[in-house]
């Protein structure tokens, strides 16, 4: 008996693999996959209906690491301080400082998918519900169903699980072109400039100058309790006045609220999909870096999955690694006050090298051990007893 074609319609569609959310995390694994001309059925489910030039991705890296297509930037130094301070400059030639407009990765994603038959990008498409079988998965959408033999879950993480970040950090920032050309160093990014107190929250300025005329300028809050847009819209407005930037044309805006310390969320009792980007512990706890991180994953995932068609969860810091970040948090969470110092301690004291090998996951036993003896020993000490039971319990 043939199915009525109203019914057949509804059929759902088998794929071997879905990547639900075409963010950074999903879009850089159908990207690597893409350039290795993956067979089988890939579908990328994606709610945006466009990608918008609306965030940028910052990071040290070498010239191997640089990732050139994408590259829009890059600076040989970087400065800090707290507020009515002198800055202090630091630089590593082996690593620069590096950027990457957000349209420019989304473009050159979106080409090499297109480029690839076995690969399908669904725009405008929401997860509704997501359903484990005895063997795959049920994808339920605003538009279709399909039935997945394997799903990578790349999604913006639950507000559940938000909440339980240690602190979320917060900015926002307003790409300008000045009306006239100011003397501002074009080869140091203000990495964290101006720290503060802001309400009872740590807040520092953060400007990145592609020319003498053309800059990105935030604020950024490590708060427990995120600021409302409209507070950092005054917080820039200020800083966009005390530079004298305030008649500035504004070319963009970019805005974001990245969890710091947030728990993983496994239920060992129900079968669960891999996990990638943010939702899978992308964002470095102490600091929200994650771009590195996620293409190093995609290429050991993309790799993998060519070679026996299994997935790699997302790359995450060592264990160590993870506990003295999330002692970092809760001193900045317990004691704000001293943020600006501690910031400042870290930056002047810790030699370049060492300091970008911390931040890329990549820091030796000698490292941590340089880090952990140029911090003030109070603040971190009152934290490791706070912290003890949860360190001792927390080891993902």
């Amino acid at each position: 008996m043939r199915m009525p074609a109203a019914d057949a319609q509804r059929a759902p569609k088998h794929i071997d693999l879905a990547i639900l959310g075409g963010g950074c995390a999903g879009l850089s694994l159908a990207r690597e996959l893409a350039k290795s001309q993956t067979l089988g059925s890939i579908l990328v489910i994606e709610p945006r209906q466009t990608y918008q030039d609306d965030r940028s991705w910052c990071f040290w890296a070498n010239d191997s690491q640089a990732l050139s297509p994408w590259l829009g930037h890059s600076w040989p130094r970087w400065s800090f301080g707290k507020i009515d301070a002198q800055q202090q400059h630091r630089a590593c030639d082996d690593y620069p400082y590096r950027y990457v407009r957000s349209i420019d990765f989304y473009r050159a994603c979106l080409a090499a998918i297109k480029a690839c038959p076995a690969i399908d990008l669904k725009l405008g498409q929401a997860v509704s519900e997501l359903t484990a079988l005895q063997s795959g998965w049920q994808i339920t959408t605003n538009d279709d169903t399909y039935i997945a033999q394997q799903v990578l879950d790349t999604r913006p993480p639950p507000q559940t699980q938000l909440d339980q970040s240690t602190l979320q950090q917060c900015f926002l920032g307003a790409e300008i072109k000045l009306r006239r050309r100011t003397e501002i160093d074009t080869e140091t990014v203000e990495l964290m400039t101006d720290m503060r107190l802001v309400d009872g929250e740590f807040c520092f300025t953060y400007v990145l100058p592609f020319a003498p005329d053309h800059l990105l300028v935030e604020v950024t809050f490590f708060a427990k309790y995120p600021p409302t847009r409209l507070s950092l819209q005054n917080q820039l407005n200020q800083l966009l006045a005390t530079r004298g930037w305030s008649d500035a044309e504004i070319l963009r805006t970019e805005f974001a609220e990245l969890p710091m310390g947030m728990p993983l969320m496994m239920n060992a009792k129900q079968k669960q999909p891999m996990l990638a980007g943010m939702r899978g512990g992308a964002l470095r706890p102490s600091s929200g870096y994650g771009f590195l991180r996620i293409q190093n994953w995609a290429q050991r995932c993309a790799k993998q999955y060519i070679a026996d068609g299994t997935l790699v969860g997302q790359t995450t810091s060592g264990f160590w690694i993870q506990k003295m970040d999330l002692i970092f948090l809760n001193v900045l969470q317990h004691e704000p006050a001293r943020a600006a110092e501690i910031f400042d301690t870290l930056l002047s004291k810790t030699k370049p090298a060492r300091l970008i090998r911390f931040m890329n996951d990549q820091a030796t036993l000698s490292d941590c051990l340089q880090i952990v003896a140029c911090l003030p020993k109070w603040p971190f000490l009152r934290a490791l007893l706070r912290f003890l039971p949860t360190l001792l319990a927390r080891s993902d």
